[in-house]
């Protein structure tokens, strides 16, 4: 499998991965604990890990907003395919509300490969020293003490990933309070900043092997799109230009070109394109 990092590396300026971690519990509780975590991966390191109320797209948002108060937007979000992060919803060709956050303010979506954590092993690895580091080694008694010192976690990554990352300075950074004026709900998509989603996906084997019926498919917003069976089990890099209402899907080559693949119509429903 031919993981395309060349292409990933270049798809913008800063990038930062997001996930959720739990649910945790208290010794003694059966009280849910929920928290999320993000994770710039260029140009510098931070983490930044807060508690939140459930593994929702309201609390994600949430969490964004007061993130980017201070934090600079990125130009790429990577983030799992959870349908609190807006894909993998109940309706095919849908999209959810933390999308259209990310695009009114100019943030492409990536999401990654189903089943597939190392695509976003620099969040992942920031999870496990918050497990190692945080919630494994402490102990709490309430949920107030669990804020109190994770924000002391926080200022100590902040200051382990200075040490280990040479900080490059971001010129212009946008921060949060530069949209004031912007509907994050919008799914007008002349009104959108950015107008494209990217989408990681491995091609799965239908079929049996051998068998005049294998080919391969990959899934995207509860659509299949099939695929030739030399493809299998190899990783395709998927692009829905939603003003042009199409997917594009391309490969890899050995020395990190992008190759086209396949090209097709594809809407998605819920944006208003008039």
């Amino acid at each position: 499998m031919r993981y395309p990092v060349n292409t990933i590396n270049k798809l913008g300026k800063i990038m930062m991965s997001m996930d959720f971690i739990g649910p945790k519990y208290l010794k003694g509780s059966d009280e849910r604990i929920n928290f999320i975590s993000c994770k710039y991966i260029r140009p510098n390191k931070e983490g930044i890990v807060k508690r939140v109320a459930g593994q929702t797209a309201e609390e994600a948002i949430k969490f964004l907003k007061e993130l980017w108060k201070t934090n600079p937007i990125p130009d790429v979000l990577k983030m799992d395919n959870d349908s609190a992060f807006g894909a993998n919803l109940s309706h095919e060709m849908c999209i959810g509300r933390l999308s259209y956050f990310l695009l009114n303010l100019g943030i492409t979506p990536l999401y990654i490969a189903p089943r597939s954590p190392w695509n976003n092993g620099d969040v992942e690895g920031f999870n496990s020293v918050f497990s190692k580091k945080f919630w494994n080694h402490l102990k709490f008694t309430d949920e107030d003490e669990i804020d109190i010192k994770i924000k002391d976690f926080n200022v100590a990554y902040e200051k382990y990933s200075y040490l280990i990352d040479n900080n490059v300075e971001i010129k212009n950074p946008k921060y949060i309070n530069d949209f004031e004026s912007i509907n994050f709900d919008n799914k007008q998509i002349n009104k959108f900043k950015t107008y494209k989603i990217y989408f990681l996906r491995i091609v799965r084997r239908t079929g049996d092997k051998g068998d005049e019926n294998e080919r391969g498919y990959i899934n995207i917003l509860g659509k299949e799109i099939n695929l030739g069976k030399d493809l299998i089990n190899l990783f395709v890099f998927c692009e829905i230009a939603l003003k042009e209402q199409k997917l594009i899907i391309s490969t890899e080559t050995e020395n990190g070109q992008l190759v086209k693949i396949k090209e097709q119509k594809m809407k998605i429903r819920n944006i208003v394109y008039a």
